[in-house]
């Protein structure tokens, strides 16, 4: 299978750009030479991610992305990429008016973020914050090009 991005956006007062989010996505997976994937990625709003965040990270609060991957087989036992990513696009519009950047650009830092939890890379100690930081960077650089 090749590569497939899905987005949806359940939060109706905010606008996305569908193909941009998948653009960007798509050079994070393409860049790491994944060729079968399938990443869901869903906007949400505070609320609806709060659910999910206290659900699943046992925090009664709103975050900005939340990721699961899952490592499916395919019959031909070659590994395929998948995962879901949430988003919540109203703490994205409110972190780009805070840090003085575009919805645009917040959005893509969310996701690039997100579809790097999806390919394995955590966030949890400090090492690991700074190897994705600076993936993040490296992504963000280039996804202002796309």
């Amino acid at each position: 299978m090749p590569l497939r991005i899905r987005v949806k956006n359940l939060n109706k007062r905010r606008r996305i750009n569908y193909k941009s989010i998948e653009k960007v996505a798509l050079h994070v997976i393409r860049s790491f030479k994944k060729a079968d994937a399938l990443v869901d990625i869903t906007f949400l709003s505070n609320g609806r991610i709060k659910t999910l965040n206290g659900k699943y990270m046992h925090r009664n609060k709103p975050t900005d992305v939340i990721s699961f991957s899952l490592e499916e087989k395919s019959p031909l036992a070659k590994k395929r990429l998948v995962g879901d990513i949430y988003i919540s696009s109203d703490m994205a519009d409110s972190n780009a008016r805070r840090f003085n950047t575009s919805f645009h650009k917040e959005l893509a830092l969310y996701v690039v973020h997100g579809v790097l939890h999806v390919l394995g890379f955590g966030d949890k100690t400090k090492k690991e914050k700074i190897r994705i930081r600076k993936l993040e960077e490296k992504f963000l650089t280039k996804a202002s090009n796309l």
